[in-house]
């Protein structure tokens, strides 16, 4: 297995006892906000059906967000596969470790003020645009959905637009 170098230089495999990588700025970033994203291997290990991650799907988008957070090894890594504003978008939505959190949201407070800014004026709600966009491709909703009038999608709406987009 080959060994993924430790920012201070030594030969480190595990995420853990690193610093998490961090890039200055945001806008260094240029990974795509569409297709289909495969990490490299000490992101995630294993097959390469494993390290493959469909960014149309909103599960799969966070957890290649989460693995590039947690294991990338230093911030040309992180510039080279993330989108700005995709991490923008779902940062609230990210399972990280605190110290990863802490890492990112002190040196970019953008994240954190402006992930509480679109939580407030959003709510706790599901949001028609974020689930059919993913899932259609495009601002029309399915058959037999209407949009609710608050800009949330219902249970109903959802799993109609999740039964077409399979099909």
């Amino acid at each position: 297995m080959p060994y993924v170098p430790a920012r201070d230089g030594r030969k480190n495999r595990r995420s853990s006892g690193r610093a998490p990588a961090v890039p200055i700025s945001l806008d260094d970033m240029h990974g795509h906000r569409v297709g289909v994203l495969e990490l490299p291997h000490h992101m995630a290990p294993g097959h390469r059906s494993r390290r493959r991650f469909d960014l149309d799907d909103p599960a799969q988008l966070r957890l290649a967000y989460q693995s590039v957070l947690c294991e990338a090894a230093d911030c040309c890594e992180i510039n080279d596969l993330l989108n700005p504003g995709t991490l923008r978008r779902v940062w609230r939505s990210l399972h990280l470790p605190g110290k990863v959190r802490a890492a990112w949201e002190s040196r970019h407070p953008a994240l954190e003020n402006g992930a509480a800014k679109a939580t407030a004026a959003r709510g706790n709600g599901i949001f028609a645009e974020d689930v059919v966009a993913a899932r259609m491709g495009g601002d029309r909703l399915p058959r037999g959905c209407v949009p609710a009038s608050t800009g949330q999608i219902t249970g109903r709406q959802m799993i109609a637009a999740r039964t077409n987009s399979t099909r």
